[in-house]
């Protein structure tokens, strides 16, 4: 087995050996530093996907040492998570997984972190929700990119607003 190093998946992402990290981005770009990569091919990868995967199917041919297991349940993922003998898990989350079980997001969380004890865990997810927020109260880093909404570039203060952001009422200001 190979000794981890710390392993630069996009110059805001480094992943650290023996942690338990969270990357909330794109697709494209996780499925990007995956392919920009190869070295990773060096390492005992396990990636597990949820019920339905948006990473796999845009990963390149040349990947060939990644192996891949399908978690349908909670349950599921914990045994996976339990069995674990590689250097690097990339875990993509699934909110699914816990909609018949809500009080598995917290276990799953602690046997995370419990596994970041003997490799570098990767839980990965394209927007948070409120399982992974749970999930990521444990996790030692957390990364969230966000890709600029199309046509956002260039536009006034004004237009560009997040939803939700606080805004002074027309009557008071």
């Amino acid at each position: 087995m190979f000794s981890i190093m710390e392993i630069e998946l996009c110059p805001t992402v480094s992943l650290l050996p023996e942690t338990f990290n969270v990357l909330v981005a794109p697709v494209e770009l996780m499925a990007g530093a995956i392919n920009s990569h190869p070295e990773l091919q060096r390492y005992k990868i396990l990636f597990i996907s949820g019920n339905y995967s948006r990473i796999l199917s845009r990963l390149n041919r040349n990947i060939t040492e990644l192996e891949v297991r399908r978690a349908f349940t909670s349950f599921q993922l914990m045994t996976i998570l339990e069995e674990n003998h590689h250097s690097i898990l990339i875990v993509e989350h699934d909110p699914l997984l816990y909609e018949d079980s809500q009080e598995m997001v917290g276990y799953l969380a602690q046997a995370l972190k419990q596994t970041s004890r003997e490799a570098t865990i990767l839980l990965y997810a394209p927007a948070l929700d409120p399982h992974l927020e749970k999930i990521t109260e444990l996790a030692d880093r957390v990364f969230c990119i966000y890709s600029e909404p199309a046509g956002a570039k260039g536009r006034g203060k004004a237009e560009a607003r997040m939803a939700g952001e606080q805004r002074t009422l027309e009557a008071y200001s």
